[in-house]
C-alpha cells in the first residue's frame, strides 16, 4: 500500500511543480526593457494613472491590420511601477531625463 501512494504522489508532486513553473509569467529582459522605457515616458508622477497610461501607450501602438497585437501585461507593468518606487531620491533625480530614466529603470529590471 505505502509503495501504491509513494508511485501516485511522487508524479504528481512532479505535474503540480511543472504547472506551477508554467503558469509563472516569464518576462524576457525585452520586454523588462520596453515597459521600464514606456514607464519613462509616460507622466508617472501621478500614481493613480501610471497604470492605464502605460496600457495606453503599448495596446496603443498595435495597427489594426496586425496580426500579433501586442498585449498589455498588468503584472510586468505593477513590477516596473514597484522597482521606480525602490529607487532612492538620487536615482529618481538622475532618471528626470527620460532616456537616463528608460537606462537605470531597465538596468534596474534585469537585476
Amino acid at each position: 500500500m505505502k509503495r501504491l501512494s509513494l508511485r501516485f504522489i511522487i508524479p504528481l508532486v512532479a505535474v503540480a511543480l511543472l504547472l506551477v513553473w508554467w503558469l509563472r509569467p516569464h518576462d524576457s529582459n525585452e520586454d523588462k526593457a520596453r515597459y521600464a522605457a514606456v514607464f519613462c515616458s509616460v507622466n508617472h508622477a501621478d500614481a493613480s494613472t501610471r497604470l492605464s497610461q502605460m496600457q495606453q501607450v503599448i495596446e496603443g501602438g498595435n495597427s489594426d491590420y496586425a496580426l500579433h497585437k501586442t498585449t498589455f501585461s498588468p503584472s510586468l507593468a505593477k513590477a516596473v511601477i514597484r522597482r521606480w518606487e525602490q529607487l532612492s531620491g538620487e536615482e529618481k533625480q538622475r532618471a528626470r531625463d527620460p532616456a537616463a530614466c528608460s537606462a537605470l529603470l531597465g538596468a534596474a529590471m534585469r537585476r
